[in-house]
């Protein structure tokens, strides 16, 4: 009986510890009521972290080093990346916070001489490790990308690249990204297969 009435005392203490102060103009927002004056500050925080955002241009710099690289040489260059959709809920609900779509047109330039340019188009998808990380800077992810390449040599293929990196920055109008993947022709596999790395930005417009 004794451990019974300090179990009710314990819960009756907790719950009255827990409890909101709720006035007529408190307001109800994301799971909980505030007063009017706390409001717009709470409101604030919630969307810095919790956002969609759509159709953000970007540049990157971006590295190839396919396998065959002593013919072919080691490919870099600007690449045009154009940011579809984002999407970034940092909550304790579950899947990943920050999910991003994306296209990619790179135009790298080998280190070889005689060797001509390579065109690679990619649609990518990339996810965030942690589901709430409750910060907007150095959030780890991977993804995948779908695509193709073409150079004048060795002809075009499609690919595939799985993906891993950070997003440095994270808001609604600022995306910093590094990343690395490893590419996989379905053509000249032997030569085109390597390792990829670019470091990226999209900003919003307006």
């Amino acid at each position: 009986m004794k451990t019974l009435i300090l179990s009710i005392v314990f819960l009756i203490t907790l719950l009255s510890a827990s409890s909101q102060v709720i006035t007529e103009d408190s307001i109800w927002f994301e799971g909980k009521y505030y007063p009017r004056s706390e409001y717009k500050d709470a409101k604030e925080r919630y969307e810095k972290i919790n956002y969609e955002t759509w159709f953000m241009p970007g540049l990157s710099y971006s590295y190839y080093s396919p396998v065959g690289s002593d013919s072919t040489g080691n490919f870099k260059g600007i690449a045009v990346e154009y940011l579809i959709f984002g999407q970034v809920h940092q909550n304790d609900k579950p899947g990943p916070s920050h999910v991003r779509v994306y296209s990619k047109l790179n135009i790298l330039k080998s280190d070889k001489q005689d060797v001509n340019s390579l065109f690679m188009y990619t649609l990518g998808l990339d996810l965030s490790l942690e589901k709430n990380p409750n910060r907007t800077a150095m959030i780890p992810f991977f993804g995948l990308e779908f695509g193709g390449m073409t150079q004048k040599q060795l002809g075009t293929t499609s690919q595939f690249t799985p993906t891993f990196g950070i997003h440095a920055l994270s808001k609604k109008n600022l995306f910093i990204n590094l990343q690395g993947g490893y590419v996989y022709p379905l053509r000249n596999f032997e030569t085109f297969q390597g390792w990829t790395a670019q470091v990226g930005v999209n900003f919003a417009m307006w």
